[in-house]
């Protein structure tokens, strides 16, 4: 079987073996699949932006279309020479697994596929046919922790010529997210903000480096549960689009109905006023106003069907992770309108 445990992807991407034909990144941490795929694609020595050499597909384009990802796997570069076939978004698609399967058992001379996908159960039909192919690997890609985040920091520091303490290092480390790409701006971001200084300190990372895990997310979460409908879609693609996971940002609004349902019914069944319920869950002052706002709006059944919907689509987005991203935008934008309505009929 032809997989790599976590911890010993990044020696086989040091020194990849192009004999397998397939490569399979995935994981919760989409953007450390973007980055290491990325990082294979480098190693092959075909430009990704070339339309001569390179081809990038989305998952949910092949399946109603396999034809085409034959196609690419077996057209050979207009101009000679290797060929690249990236293929984005894969999940639970059963053409593409199939697809996948037939193309991992035959040796593609000169062309490499490398597939990207979301977080893979070991029963998944395509982790299964990539990790049973002869000529493919599967390379699992899971949160940065421990050596591989502070690898990252060392890569950066290293380019940048700056040192850095330990202190300032775990300062840093606390406010990196889950997500690799973002994880790596914060801290090209920190390099700069030292640059012609020998060292990065502590109060440099506290003057630079946002909280990459959780204030973009609790921003996004306000906005839906406040009713912000214009503008919740911004911040939803800000969040997809630096590599957050779905899962998190499922878990994040369960978690705020969850607390905001104990808030709400200590309003409505001990006559609580919500400015007191507010102030005992002390909450950072940023966020006061919006879970004002929202504990104002949401009447307690309310909140109980926001939380039973959050809840089915947890499930749902779990049964079809190719499906995923789309859902989970779907509940965010679904708990805004409901918000906004029930805000319009709280001023009437």
């Amino acid at each position: 079987m032809a997989q790599k445990k976590a911890g010993e992807v990044e020696a086989f991407l040091n020194r990849p073996d192009f004999a397998f034909s397939v490569v399979l990144f995935y994981g919760p941490d989409t953007g450390l699949v973007a980055e290491r795929s990325a990082k294979l694609a480098k190693a092959f020595g075909v430009d990704p932006i070339d339309p001569f050499s390179a081809v990038t597909l989305a998952a949910d384009d092949i399946e109603k279309d396999i034809g085409r990802l034959y196609d690419e796997a077996n057209t050979l570069s207009l101009l000679g020479g290797k060929r690249l076939v990236r293929v984005r978004g894969a999940g639970a698609g059963r053409a593409l697994s199939d697809a996948i399967g037939e193309l991992a058992a035959m040796r593609l001379a000169e062309t490499l596929i490398v597939v990207e996908a979301g977080d893979l159960k070991k029963s998944a039909g395509l982790r299964t046919n990539v990790e049973r192919g002869r000529h493919a690997m599967a390379l699992p890609c899971y949160q940065d922790e421990g050596r591989a985040l502070d690898l990252m920091i060392d890569e950066e520091l290293s380019a940048a010529g700056l040192s850095m303490d330990k202190e300032a290092r775990e300062a840093l480390k606390a406010r990196l997210g889950a997500d690799r790409i973002a994880s790596r701006g914060e801290v090209k971001k920190l390099c700069l903000y030292a640059l012609g200084t020998a060292s990065v300190t502590e109060e440099d990372v506290a003057a630079i480096v946002g909280d990459v895990s959780a204030d973009a997310l609790d921003e996004a979460i306000d906005a839906a549960a406040a009713g912000e409908v214009k503008r919740l879609p911004h911040l939803i693609d800000r969040l997809t689009t630096a590599g957050t996971a779905t899962f998190q940002l499922h878990q994040a609004l369960l978690r705020y109905f969850q607390q905001l349902q104990a808030l709400r019914n200590s309003v409505e069944k001990h006559g609580e006023p919500v400015a007191r319920a507010v102030e005992r869950r002390r909450p950072h002052f940023r966020r006061k106003p919006a879970l004002e706002a929202a504990l104002t709006a949401w009447p307690l059944a309310a909140i109980d069907r926001r939380v039973q919907a959050i809840e089915a689509d947890i499930l749902a987005s779990r049964k079809d992770s190719g499906l995923a991203l789309t859902i989970t935008h779907k509940t965010l934008m679904d708990t805004a309108v409901e918000a906004a309505r029930l805000r319009a009929r709280g001023r009437r």
